[in-house]
């Protein structure tokens, strides 16, 4: 019985792929802790170089999803308002925080990864911004 060994590499690939994307899908904690990625940082212990907002009101970005465009090594902060109750993740950067009505979230980082991440809302799986390091 021949093996065809492109059909074990897709489907090798698909199954990858398949688990990759549902660990961020579905439920609202994922596994990560609070904040706590090697990225992320206390505004109170820094001096925060950028600072941005995003407002999600009825399930939508306002203004469109916006994308923030940062330098290596500046400290970013991104303050998101949520008008239900929800976690943001932004990827990569691994900042994650709670947020919903009355609850503002605020999620800062040291941009040290360049590329464009995006950061969502779990619950909803909403996109709520992205941020560009270059």
């Amino acid at each position: 019985m021949a093996v065809n060994l492109h059909r074990v590499v897709v489907l090798v690939l698909t199954v990858s792929w398949t688990f990759a994307l549902a660990s961020c899908a579905g439920s609202t904690n994922h596994g990560h802790d609070r904040g706590v990625g090697s990225y992320v940082v206390d505004p109170a212990e820094v001096t925060v170089d950028d600072r941005f907002e995003v407002e999600v009101r009825d399930g939508l970005v306002v203004g469109g999803v916006p994308r923030f465009e940062v330098l290596t090594g500046r400290v970013v902060s991104v303050l998101l308002t949520v008008d239900r109750v929800d976690q943001v993740h932004l990827h990569v950067y691994d900042a994650v925080a709670d947020v919903g009505p009355g609850v503002e979230a605020e999620v800062v980082v040291r941009a040290a990864v360049p590329g464009v991440f995006e950061a969502e809302l779990h619950g909803s799986g909403l996109r709520v911004f992205e941020l560009e390091v270059s």
